[in-house]
């Protein structure tokens, strides 16, 4: 296979990318460090924030980089991050605020996306900045829901360009891989048919699940997030859900296109998907690569907060530590 140019970069990419640079260069943490850079006023509603999580003295040999789900923050993956700070302390987590949700700069768009593409133009454009900060550590692409989603997918475009895989390695916490069986048929198509006439008509996530709460951990429900989380999102726009649903759909392409080492974990009580469709989805993942998939039968779909969280966790410090062998 040959390698082709990489595409360049839209003005849009350019300008996350002086926005980023500008935060990676500041020093490392012993913990973290939450970084909010605006060069300019005009660069703010592209300016995303991110947290990393580097041990303090320490040249990384594997960097995280982490995408939250729908309705997430960086903040997410700090129960991950601290846990590696203090056990692995070679490695190193980069998260950022994903576009569209509730840590956007720009208010308007939080709930909504302007263009899909944009989700991936700003995960490798993150991606390029963290090899440049760290040129000898390994980059593992790491996604939570709609996190894996959105990198699931610019893998799977990377790839079909002819491009050099983006990462070393995948990991894929919650993944959701099909839309559920007791979902109706007439209402995706009418959510769809709605779309193209008001794409930016908000409705709330249990308006879409019939009234039903949605169970997020064993003492948590989505509606409750709202309450404790300034991050949370009442309602999304019905374009952004739309292409949500095309993303799950492709979910089995992608699948197929993974040829780094792939870690996927999920629960035997995701609201949003079923276990087999989790195993189907890791069957399509090619046999010459390496792929591990690690199942918590008791789990909902915040598998890092849930209560069998130290073993989730230990379980992705522990497929890291054999990336390294």
């Amino acid at each position: 296979m040959t390698e082709a140019s990489p595409p360049r970069p839209s003005r849009l990419a350019r300008r996350v990318l002086v926005a980023l640079l500008a935060g990676l260069t500041m020093s490392c943490a012993p913990s973290y460090t939450l970084v909010t850079t605006a060069p300019d006023e005009d660069l703010k509603n592209e300016t995303f924030q991110y947290r990393k999580w580097v041990r303090e003295g320490v040249d990384p040999d594997t960097v995280v980089v982490a995408l939250h789900g729908f309705s997430g923050a960086s903040i997410d993956y700090e129960n991950l991050a601290t846990h590696l700070l203090k056990e692995q302390p070679s490695s190193a987590v980069y998260a950022y605020e994903v576009r569209g949700q509730g840590r956007d700069p720009k208010k308007e768009r939080r709930g909504d996306i302007d263009d899909p593409e944009n989700w991936s133009v700003d995960l490798l454009t993150f991606t390029s900045l963290v090899e440049k900060k760290h040129p000898n550590a390994k980059i593992v692409w790491f996604g939570e829901s709609m996190g894996g989603l959105i990198l699931s997918h610019t893998y799977r475009e990377q790839i079909e360009q002819g491009l050099k895989p983006p990462c070393d390695a995948i990991g894929i916490s919650s993944p959701v891989v099909a839309i559920r069986d007791d979902f109706p048929a007439w209402k995706k198509e009418l959510v769809r048919g709605l779309s193209k006439v008001a794409p930016k008509k908000r409705i709330s996530l249990e308006t879409l699940a019939g009234g039903q709460e949605v169970q997020m951990t064993e003492d948590s429900f989505h509606s409750e997030q709202s309450e404790t989380n300034s991050w949370h999102v009442e309602r999304h726009t019905l374009r952004l859900l739309v292409t949500l649903g095309d993303m799950i759909e492709e979910m089995p392409e992608c699948a197929e296109s993974f040829a780094v080492p792939t870690l996927v974990l999920h629960g035997g009580k995701d609201f949003f998907t079923e276990a087999d469709d989790v195993k189907t989805f890791v069957g399509h993942i090619p046999e010459t690569t390496y792929s591990t998939r690690k199942f918590y039968p008791e789990g909902h779909h915040l598998l890092m907060y849930d209560t069998g969280k130290e073993k989730v966790i230990s379980d992705i410090a522990g497929w890291l530590g054999e990336l390294r062998k």
